[in-house]
Order: C-alpha cells, then structure tokens, then sequence
C-alpha cells in the first residue's frame, strides 16, 4: 500500500470492490449477521448511512454522523450498493486533501461489513490476503483503544500467526471462521 491519497484511494477502491462483490450475494434480509442482535436489513442500511457520513467527510472535510437504520427502504442492498458507489465517486474525484481520511477510514467500514454481508449469506468469500494485510495496518494505527468501542467490538483474541483475513476481523471485533465459537458466547458487535 502507497501511503498517501494516492494510496489511500486505491486501498478505499479495492475495499469498496470487496464489499461490492458482498451485496451482489444479498437475498434474505432476514438473515442474522456476525455483529449479534442485527440482521441483514439493518447491516445494509447501516452501512448505507455510513457510505453517507464518509462522503460527506470526502466532498466536505466533516464527517457526517449517520442516522439510524431505516426500516422502511424497500431494497436496502439496492440503497448500500448505491451509496457505497457515489462514496466510491466522491473518493476517486475529491482532492488529495478531501480524499485520505474519507479513504482511510471507509476502507476499513465497508471492508469489514462487506465481509459481514459475505458471512450474513453463507458465503465464506475471504477477503484478499493483501487487502486484508493493507487494512490491518490501517486499523490498528488509526483505531486507538479509546475510539475503538465507539466504532467496534472488542478484538477478539487470536495468535499473530493467524492469516491476515483473520486478524483483520478479529481486531474488528468479529470471530473468524477458524475460531469455534465458545459456548453462551454470540457474535460481536458491529
């Protein structure tokens, strides 16, 4: 990974790629995900306000807070899809200072619900070795302890010997598929 816009722009495509490849697999709503106590529906619509929050950050240079999930979007893969394009757009058309942190930080998002997606719809599509290891590095020097439960569960304890998928998800919070699942114990947060 180029550090920089340049480079944060290109890991925010491949990213936005990966989540992207995650929607197109989308057919029952209904289904839970790997963050406990949500479901599909609320993931996309989730990730759709985020897609929003971090364009504005990349046309504007404010991050704006996304609302809640709205129930009421007929098709909120539709919705995602839609607004993790025009997010993709604003990244790839803003300028070198609008574009790194919008690019940064949205890398890490819609990677990491795009592999919730994946999970959501019983793919075990992975997440590209050298992607994951570029936003590996990118999480864990720009999500400090005191952000973090703002933004993620805990990380989930897991050897450093481990692929990069799986530290990726893990420092997310989130219990890679080569970890069983302890009992009474469900999924992480978002």
């Amino acid at each position: 990974m180029s550090p920089g816009p340049a480079g944060d722009v290109a890991l925010f495509a491949r990213a936005a790629g990966y989540a992207l490849e995650a929607l197109a697999e989308v057919t029952d709503l209904d289904r839970p995900t790997p963050c406990a106590g949500w479901d599909l529906r609320a993931l996309l619509l989730h990730l759709a306000d985020s897609a929003d929050g971090l364009t504005a950050l990349a046309r504007g240079g404010e991050l704006a807070l996304p609302d809640p999930p709205r129930a009421g979007d007929a098709d909120p893969a539709a919705v995602a899809r839609a607004r993790l394009l025009a997010l993709l757009d604003a990244v790839t058309s803003a300028g070198d200072d609008g574009a790194g942190a919008a690019a940064r930080a949205g890398a890490v998002e819609v990677a990491a619900h795009g592999w919730d997606v994946a999970r959501a719809c019983g793919s075990t599509r992975p997440v590209p070795p050298g992607l994951a290891a570029d936003l590996l590095a990118v999480a864990t020097s720009s999500l400090p302890d005191g952000v973090r439960p703002h933004l993620f569960a805990a990380p989930v304890d897991l050897p450093a010997t481990a692929p990069a998928e799986d530290r990726l998800v893990a420092f997310l919070g989130r219990r890679p598929a080569a970890l069983p699942v302890a009992p009474g114990v469900s999924g992480p947060g978002s």
